[in-house]
């Protein structure tokens, strides 16, 4: 969806102050009846009709907090993010999620694996296979070996 000029907003408001319909204006200009409601609804309580921001870098609420946060982990580096991110809310009065933590964290270089002795095991495919247990085909006696097909 892309942002109408203001231009076009413009002439859409001076319509609707000479009195048009919604409905009317949505024809004329080729909008949405929704869109001149919000323009003018804009305009009335504001007197603006500038567009709002869209996207833009958004600054983390830890930002002014790194050489805590680099401190905290130094001290304790064994913290799960579920209890740092509850220091956070109770010391820094900061309310953030898991997620926005975890980015932060990884902007500052902090790295925040388990160490070797917390870490889980792995799955079969990086374990070296366990020795055979079937037999060869020559310690099966009598029996023939032979694929049926």
């Amino acid at each position: 969806m892309r942002t109408y000029s203001k231009d076009l907003r413009e002439r859409i408001v001076a319509a609707r102050e000479r009195g048009h319909s919604a409905q009317e204006i949505a024809r004329l200009f080729k909008v949405s009846k929704r869109s001149v409601e919000r323009y003018w609804r804009q305009y009335s309580s504001a007197g603006s009709l500038e567009p709002k921001q869209r996207g833009g870098y958004l600054r983390s609420r830890l930002e002014k907090h790194d050489e805590t946060l680099r401190r905290w982990i130094r001290q304790e580096a064994d913290l799960t993010l579920a209890q740092l991110r509850e220091r956070i809310r109770r010391d820094l009065k900061v309310r953030l999620g898991i997620t926005a933590l975890w980015h932060r964290l990884e902007r500052l270089g902090l790295s925040y694996k388990k160490n070797a002795a917390r870490r889980r095991a792995k799955s079969s495919r990086h374990c070296p296979r366990p020795p055979s247990v079937e037999k060869p085909a020559t310690q099966l006696g009598n029996r023939k070996a032979s694929l049926r097909g």
